[in-house]
């Protein structure tokens, strides 16, 4: 078949090589967005932990000094807070524990004030790793 100079359109091999080419030049933006997606989810669960931690350490807080007795090295699993008849529960993939412990600052017994310390650890898995946040404070009152 003679070739004609007022032909139009393309080839088949020109436009299979065109749609290589824009598929070559798509894939790396495709996998930032991916990875980028990927990076918002994980930085949300961080703020979401945050927020569970400091909401219960908060609350532990709040109650004040006699309000909380010390749970031992296990600590207790705490996954929903009723205040006023209003409960506010965690998501359900994190998990929460409580640890209070007494502190003793030295044996010196005219020490004026007692301490304990609070802390609240928040865990949940995230690209298929574990994943732990803890929130740590002292609570003083007197003797």
């Amino acid at each position: 078949m003679p070739y004609h100079a007022s032909r139009r359109g393309f080839s088949f091999i020109e436009l299979v090589v065109a749609i290589t080419i824009l598929a070559i030049g798509l894939l790396p933006i495709m996998w930032f967005f991916s990875r980028s997606n990927m990076g918002t989810i994980k930085t949300r669960d961080e703020i979401y932990a945050q927020q569970y931690a400091a909401e219960l350490f908060d609350y532990v807080t709040a109650g004040g000094f006699a309000a909380h007795s010390p749970t031992g090295e296990a600590g207790i699993e705490v996954p929903s807070i009723t205040i006023e008849d209003e409960t506010t529960a965690i998501e359900e993939r994190f998990s929460r524990r409580l640890f209070v412990a007494d502190l003793s600052p030295s044996h010196n017994s005219e020490w004026p004030l007692l301490y304990r310390s609070v802390s609240v650890e928040v865990r949940w898995i995230a690209d298929q790793q574990q994943r732990h946040l803890k929130l740590t404070g002292i609570m003083h009152a007197p003797r």
